[in-house]
């Protein structure tokens, strides 16, 4: 009986959703990407809406602190496929009897299980990701076959989704990508000014430097006076006898105890580090002086009894305590990985010591303590979700999705004569006060394709770099693959004068260094290949996998090593035109006659509703800074 009558529920159901959104869901085809915070949302609604053939698609496994926002799965669940078990949670609620679900625990980049003819059997591709490079594979290929896409992401109490229609919204790549916030490396090692400096120190170079076998400098010598004081080097005196080196500070020596170590270590990082710093007087001239934390003052706490707060910000001593205890468990416990040790945010030992440092970097240079919690978020580019913004951009997704759907079904399963007039960017805002407050949920017209998206239209961008020190090896890594998030890139070198062409990459081989031609050409500067650089020379890349070929005019320029870590420039097509300043979109408002009226959208708003990810090649050190801008992660 309760079967039959939830059976009658779901037709009914059915029968109401399709009188309601004017969509027949019998034989429409959703593709699902992510099976996370989004993903879990998502998959429900679609089941409890409706639909009838679901493919799911996640590469993760539950982990513990999934269970927190992804409702579907239970603490048994973990280690098992994200995508596998969201599929038998679902199953459990009313359903149409007609519902499939396809689970696959893979790599969307897949090309040979997921690649154009795999995106072709469906009707509408929804995202649930939560990285760029991924949101940029999928965008291509929805372009290349001609699939409706409905892109979205949060960001704590920020989130937004909006359809991309080839030829008719923008593309997740119309705009141009946004620059990650990175620091010079002399205000890292010398003089950092925030927490996010200190922490950068702690994780990207001190702990390299101690447990990752890189050999780094923790304080920048650059800066030193030309007297050398700096250095602290011998006395005057020439009947002074020499006496022997110290050992290094942080190398730790044969026989010599974990704990002794540890000790050794802080001393010269916070004792002796600081006095050359001191000694550099042309630095202090402005900025308060850093102070020393000496270890022979400090009352120790237990160590593991601290570490467990995570919640609250460490004091000196408790930090010191954490520092040390960590030091010796890794080079008691884990020797065999000292030398290649990378830092990992789950990883309990290389945390407790980045929150330590960090924390103790910030009380020499007097700079308020964090919380363990707050600095794995910063050193881990931890984006906290909030379960609430992510069920509320699910319904807007499947909302947005019922939109698409009638248009095609209306214009005869004819995507490009389909309308999106009724198509909405909707973002949900984190204003809960002030003149915003009641802004919580934005809704905005879908813009026109950027005409000089080099991804919609093949425009031609620019790249600036040295070419004579860059390879087709880090040109092929670097930038097509790691920040233009190509899969397997064809690149010729060609000047478009002469017609003169030079294969320098085959992009089915590339896992085995490019095939012949790029094993030919791989280790070469750019400026050496048989091409000469100059007017009308491009590279032209073409992708098979993501169906898309672009044009880069290369650029020999030399540029500022701090300013462009990367050691590369690249300019979109796109981004001349960004640089004009927008015409403001507009949003819809319930007028106060209950009718809709028009207004432009503030600035403020126009600046958080269009914000953008973007993928990014860089080294050295890089701290994102999210906190104003809506970015696609989970």
């Amino acid at each position: 009986f309760l079967r039959a009558k939830m059976a009658s529920h779901t037709s009914r159901r059915s029968q109401d959703v399709e009188s309601l959104t004017g969509c027949d869901l019998k034989g429409v085809r959703v593709l699902v990407v992510g099976a996370g915070g989004i993903g879990c949302e998502l998959v429900k609604n679609l089941v409890l809406s409706g639909f009838e053939h679901i493919t799911m698609i996640d590469l993760d496994t539950i982990d513990y602190s999934n269970l927190n926002r992804q409702f579907l799965f239970r603490a048994a669940d973990v280690n098992e496929s994200k995508a596998k078990v969201a599929k038998k949670a679902v199953l459990a609620f009313p359903h149409a009897a007609s519902l499939s679900i396809d689970a696959h625990l893979g790599n969307i980049k897949d090309t040979e299980q997921f690649g154009p003819d795999f995106f072709k059997t469906f009707n509408i591709v929804l995202n649930a990701l939560d990285n760029v490079d991924a949101r940029r594979h999928v965008n291509r290929l929805c372009l290349s076959v001609g699939i409706p896409l409905i892109e979205s992401g949060t960001e704590g109490y920020v989130g937004q989704v909006r359809a991309i229609v080839k030829g008719k919204t923008k593309c997740f790549e119309c705009d141009p990508p946004r620059v990650q916030k990175t620091f010079p490396i002399c205000t890292i090692r010398n003089h950092p000014e925030k927490p996010v400096h200190c922490i950068s120190w702690a994780k990207e170079l001190l702990f390299k430097k101690l447990f990752g076998g890189e050999e780094t400098d923790l304080v920048d010598t650059a800066e030193e006076g030309a007297d050398g004081e700096a250095d602290g080097g011998p006395p005057d005196g020439d009947g002074a006898a020499a006496a022997p080196p110290p050992p290094p500070p942080l190398k730790q020596q044969e026989g010599e105890s974990g704990a002794d170590f540890a000790r050794r270590v802080f001393s010269a990082v916070f004792e002796d580090d600081v006095q050359r710093l001191l000694n550099m007087e042309v630095l202090w001239e402005k900025r308060r002086p850093p102070v020393k934390v000496e270890l022979a003052k400090l009352a120790l706490p237990d160590a593991a009894a601290t570490a467990r707060e995570e919640q609250r910000a460490w004091s000196v001593e408790e930090s010191a305590a954490v520092l040390l205890a960590s030091v010796e468990r890794i080079f008691t416990q884990r020797a065999s990985e000292v030398g290649s040790l990378a830092f990992d945010k789950d990883d309990d030992d290389a945390m407790d010591f980045v929150a330590a440092a960090a924390n103790l970097r910030c009380a020499t240079f007097h700079i308020p303590l964090q919380s363990r919690w707050e600095i794995k978020g910063i050193a881990g580019r931890i984006i906290h979700a909030i379960a609430t913004t992510n069920a509320v951009i699910a319904g807007f997704i499947v909302l947005e999705a019922f939109k698409v759907l009638r248009s095609v079904q209306a214009a005869g399963g004819d995507l490009s004569k389909a309308s999106i007039d009724a198509c909405r960017y909707c973002v949900c805002n984190r204003h809960l006060s002030g003149p915003k407050e009641n802004q919580l949920l934005l809704r905005m017209r879908l813009e026109a394709p950027e005409p000089k998206c080099y991804v919609c239209t093949g425009s031609t961008s620019t790249l600036e770099l040295d070419t004579a020190s860059f390879t087709v090896r880090s040109l092929v890594e670097q930038v097509v693959i790691k920040f233009l998030s190509f899969n397997k890139p064809t690149i010729d070198l060609t000047n478009e004068l002469t017609h003169k062409t030079v294969l320098l990459w085959e992009g089915e081989d590339e896992d085995e260094g490019g095939g012949e031609e790029g094993e030919l050409h791989g280790d070469k500067p750019l400026d050496s290949l048989p091409v000469k650089l100059g007017p009308g020379v491009v590279l032209e890349v073409e992708d098979t996998t993501q169906a898309l070929k672009c044009k880069i005019a290369l650029t020999h320029t030399l540029l500022d090593k701090e300013e462009h870590p990367s050691g590369f420039r690249f300019i979109a097509a796109a981004d001349e035109a960004a640089a004009a300043p927008p015409a403001p979109a507009e949003e819809d408002s319930p007028g106060g006659d209950g009718s809709r009226k028009r207004r432009k959208v503030a600035e403020g708003d126009a600046a958080v509703a269009g914000a953008e990810p973007s993928g990014g090649a860089g080294s050295g050190v890089v701290v994102a800074d999210d906190d104003d801008d809506v970015i696609m992660l989970e």
